[in-house]
């Protein structure tokens, strides 16, 4: 039997399959015991097979009951794949952050850089709880202020937040909400013909409260120049974060709130290129993101079967080029799983977040965390970060040193002249790990930590005389440390 058939209405089947060629529904009924419109309504599709039905048919007709009601439950199955989820179903998420609407409204009261941040924080929002999403363009930051839709969302599948079909979003950080939102209303209108705003739901978004909200979409939806009008203020984020762990992590990050050990890429990436003067590019790992985004892609697009194993000089610049391979100069196929990624820096947070009906990726790089990853890495896409000598088994992607073209032109993009860059490249062998102590001014930066360890740094001098010291040699004997076997 094909797929088509195992999907058809068990009424069909009993129709062909069951009741002899030629007998009459009632004639049927009457074997079986049961009025002519019931059985009627089975084979015609009208009413489900149920156990009692199955029972009779087969004591009628000697046909297994299990497999009539195995007929059902396909064609249940079937059913249910083409039915939608209604759009005010939640997953349930564990209890996190709980960051609230005044969080939310402090974080853009005089802060210049959260216009620019917000369109980052939307997209974040956006990606991890919308549903069957085609498209998400939320710039932010440099690109924050380009023409035309804030943002822009295609999803098949509606949310409480992210609407089915095209939705265009404007937002603002305005003291007065309803002038910005009127404002975008009427520039929307005018920038779009009538038939395609019928295909598009307007959405305004502001991170301030708007007590008057309820009021100003009902009066827009009643003009009916789009499909359908939204807006979301302070209150609406703060309950829209609560399904968002990702966006949780984010904005804690963002605000500087405590988030629990657990950070961004967004914020891995600050504390990694912000640690040297000038700050580092994200064109360093030009080479190695072409080098290995299609080993990424490939563990991220199909099911999770392990973690995603990488290896690096050190742990800071891998979670940075994790940061630059999922973001813009990855590809957007790549871009859009940044938003699922949390890195956890201590145990005690992972297992409580994976209890939770949300998937998010999670990044580790301590074994306290690998281990309690280890439950759930069969299950769920997930990264684990090794030093490059210390992986138990082959990496999947190993961070070698960027290549010539790319450190050049890094570090002249940074500003420096022909001669820094000779030097940074001697003195770094291009691992930007070493790059970064070199053009950091923090001391406990510029310091490995082996070498800050001073008991540690004193048992690693013997190595460093290996072909070299003499025991013969009076001067070689007082080397501290060392002594003759």
């Amino acid at each position: 039997m094909d797929a088509r058939a195992d999907a058809a209405h068990p009424g069909a089947r009993i129709k062909s399959d069951v009741i002899p060629p030629g007998m009459s529904v009632t004639k049927a009924a009457q074997l079986m015991g049961v009025g002519r419109p019931a059985l009627s309504n089975l084979l015609n599709g009208k009413a489900a097979l149920s156990a009692d039905m199955a029972a009779r048919l087969e004591k009628a007709f000697n046909y297994p009951r299990n497999d009539l009601m195995a007929m059902q439950a396909r064609y249940e199955e079937a059913q249910a794949k083409h039915i939608d989820p209604p759009t005010e179903t939640k997953a349930y998420v564990p209890p996190f952050l709980a960051i609230k609407a005044n969080d939310i409204e402090g974080w853009v009261a005089h802060n210049i850089p959260a216009r620019s941040r917000l369109a980052v924080f939307l997209r974040t929002l956006v990606h991890s709880t919308g549903s069957g999403l085609t498209k998400v363009d939320f710039p932010g930051n440099d690109d924050a202020e380009r023409p035309g839709w804030d943002g822009i969302a295609e999803a098949s599948d509606g949310t409480p937040w992210v609407p089915a079909g095209s939705s265009g979003w404007e937002f603002g950080t305005n003291e007065n909400p309803k002038a910005k939102a009127e404002g975008d209303f009427e520039k929307s209108v005018k920038a779009l013909s009538a038939e395609e705003r019928t295909e598009i739901t307007f959405v305004f978004v502001t991170p301030r409260r708007w007590p008057g909200k309820a009021d100003w979409v009902a009066a827009k939806q009643a003009k009916g120049l789009w499909k359908d009008v939204r807006a979301y203020d302070a209150s609406d984020l703060e309950q829209w974060l609560e399904q968002s762990l990702p966006g949780q992590a984010w904005f804690a990050n963002e605000a500087g709130i405590p988030a629990q050990h657990v950070r961004s890429l967004d914020k891995c990436w600050a504390d990694w290129a912000d640690a040297s003067r000038p700050p580092l590019t994200g064109a360093l790992f030009s080479s190695a993101i072409e080098a290995t985004k299609r080993t990424m892609l490939s563990r991220l697009a199909n099911p999770a079967d392990r973690p995603t194993l990488v290896a690096a000089d050190s742990t800071e610049e891998a979670l940075a080029f994790l940061a630059q391979l999922l973001g813009e100069r990855g590809g957007e196929e790549l871009a859009s799983y940044r938003d699922s990624v949390l890195v956890f820096d201590k145990p005690g947070v992972l297992p409580r977040l994976a209890a939770g009906a949300q998937t998010f990726i999670p990044v580790v790089f301590t074994r306290e965390v690998e281990r309690e990853l280890a439950p759930y890495a069969n299950s769920m896409h997930s990264v684990v970060v090794y030093p490059r000598n210390a992986a138990t088994t082959e990496a999947d992607i190993v961070l070698e040193p960027a290549n010539y073209d790319t450190f050049n032109k890094a570090l002249e993009a940074m500003g420096k002249d022909r001669d820094e860059i000779s030097r940074l490249t001697n003195a770094s062998g291009r691992s930007l790990t070493v790059l970064r102590r070199q053009l950091s001014t923090v001391p406990a930066v510029r310091t490995p930590e082996w070498a800050a360890d001073r008991p540690t740094a004193a048992s690693l001098v013997p190595f460093l005389f290996v072909g070299a010291w003499n025991s013969q040699n009076e001067t070689d004997k007082l080397v501290p440390g060392i002594r003759a076997e």
